[in-house]
Order: structure tokens, then sequence, then C-alpha cells
């Protein structure tokens, strides 16, 4: 595990940049992310993806991440919280409730699973404010929320621990 950024600071903000896209890559390659795109959000859907033993949604799918063996859809929201302040515990909108729960997963700053909930549609839409600048439901992953769901934090931690894709 990398301990400090000391190794970076002589680095040019291009070339830090040009690492993020060559660590993207070498991600995508292994099949850990599905996109170019930050890894938290495509990190997060694998572990509840190999945890579930479902199947990934395709990346055009818009309502649901995971179906489930059972046929549940699951709808996977990610953070990554650094204690920095309330904003980080906005989860992206959610833009249709077609899905039966979502998986909300919560990284610390080295992406160690600090907290995973599983928590209902009605929990949710009860939690949820309209934002019109982002066409979408606004949700907060609080305590309360979160409290009021299924704990998932050992069973995902338990597929990195036990390896694959996911913890490879």
């Amino acid at each position: 595990m990398i301990e400090d950024t000391e190794q970076f600071k002589d680095r040019s903000v291009r070339e830090l940049l040009a690492l993020s896209r060559l660590i993207l890559r070498e991600l995508r390659q292994r099949g850990v992310t599905r996109t170019g795109n930050a890894p938290t959000g495509d990190y997060a859907e694998l572990l509840v993806q190999e945890a579930t033993g479902g199947e990934l949604a395709t990346n055009s799918q818009r309502s649901w991440d995971v179906l489930t063996p059972e046929r549940e859809h699951l709808q996977v929201k990610a953070r990554i919280i650094t204690g920095v302040g309330r904003g980080e515990h906005q989860l992206s909108p959610f833009r249709s409730w077609e899905f039966d729960a979502a998986v909300i997963v919560l990284f610390d700053d080295d992406y160690g699973i600090s907290r995973a909930t599983r928590v209902s549609v009605d929990d949710l839409q009860a939690a949820a404010r309209w934002a019109k600048h982002v066409n979408g439901w606004l949700v907060f992953a609080t305590d309360n929320l979160l409290d009021g769901g299924e704990d998932w934090t050992e069973r995902l931690q338990q597929v990195v621990i036990n390896g694959g894709v996911a913890g490879g």
C-alpha cells in the first residue's frame, strides 16, 4: 500500500493526470472497472455483484446495477469519505426508482470499506429531495438512513478478503 505522496512531489500536474489514466486503464484491463471514469462506482458495483453472485447490468442500463440470482434489481451508490465535510455523504442523483433496493458503499481514503448498507426504495424515497439542477433526487448517506437498512459491511469486506477480481 502506498503510504505517502512524497514520491509524487516532483511530478507535474499533467504527469499525475497521465499516471491516473494509466492506472484506470490497468484497472479496466483487470476487470475491476468498466469505464474510464473514477473507479469508485465501478469498484462498488463489482463488490456487490461478487457478494451476491449476481450479474452486472450493461453500461446502458440506467435504473439498476446488479441483478441478483433471486432477480432482485440493486442500484449501487458509492462515496469516498475522508471526514472533510457533509457534502461527502451526498450520493449521486437517483433518476428513477425502478429498482428493488440500493446498496450504499462508503469507502475510506484508501478504498477500504468503512460501511455498506442495503436500503429499501421506500426508505430512499423518504430521505430524497428533488433537485431540478441535476434532474434527479438527492439523498445523503446519513447515519439515520444507513441505520435503518441491512448492514452489508462485513459481506463486502469478505469479498475483498477472499480475493477474486475485486480483492486482487
